[in-house]
């Protein structure tokens, strides 16, 4: 019982500091990329969001998801971004973000989990996940943006203008970071935890 207790300490102790390096690592690339006056891509902080999402459960990625969410109004409010700083486009889409990657990993894992290669029933399931991830991030936001500010409000644009800015800078860097991160990051963060039990 009580290596169980400890255990979970450990455990929440390393969630608390991936969390903890996860908002670091968000505000660093939003304070870098407000130099270059357009919206930054999570390329770092959205991998660690997938291995803290993949690595536990269902309310956990949902709860990490919020925190991303939460995170990234905060970085809009304190270096600047008027976009963000609406929390119906820097939380609301965030909430489905971990659930969603969540569902994907636990669906892969079922699929290739018979396989004998290493790399196909462990990889490759965090992989996908953290893929249909960012789909989400950026399919939502670019819906929560399109919808609050398109063409005709201040700082608004078309529904392709969105999607051209998300999609050819932020999407790719975000995407292939998030696909390479999550499964390295995630197979540590297992090690540590089963080291613990």
């Amino acid at each position: 019982f009580m290596n169980n207790k400890a255990s979970a300490a450990r455990t929440i102790s390393l969630l608390g500091v991936m969390a903890a390096v996860m908002v670091v690592v968000l505000f660093v690339e939003s304070a870098i990329f407000k130099i270059f006056s357009y919206t930054p891509p999570a390329f770092l902080s959205l991998g660690i969001l997938m291995t803290l999402c993949l690595s536990w459960d269902l309310k956990r990625a949902f709860l990490f998801s919020a925190v991303f969410g939460v995170t990234s109004l905060l970085c809009a409010l304190f270096i600047g971004n008027p976009y963000f700083v609406m929390p119906w486009i820097s939380i609301l889409p965030r909430l489905f973000v971990g659930p969603c990657a969540y569902g994907v990993y636990k669906l892969t894992k079922k699929l290739t989990g018979k396989s004998e290669k290493k790399f196909v029933n462990t990889s490759l399931p965090y992989a996908i996940g953290a893929a249909a991830g960012i789909f989400t991030n950026t399919l939502l936001v670019i819906a929560c943006l399109s919808l609050f500010f398109p063409v005709g409000a201040e700082g608004g644009f078309s529904v392709a203008d969105w999607i051209k800015m998300c999609i050819t800078i932020n999407f790719p860097i975000e995407l292939v970071c998030a696909t390479i991160l999550t499964p390295i990051l995630a197979v540590a963060v297992k090690k540590a935890t089963e080291r613990f039990m």
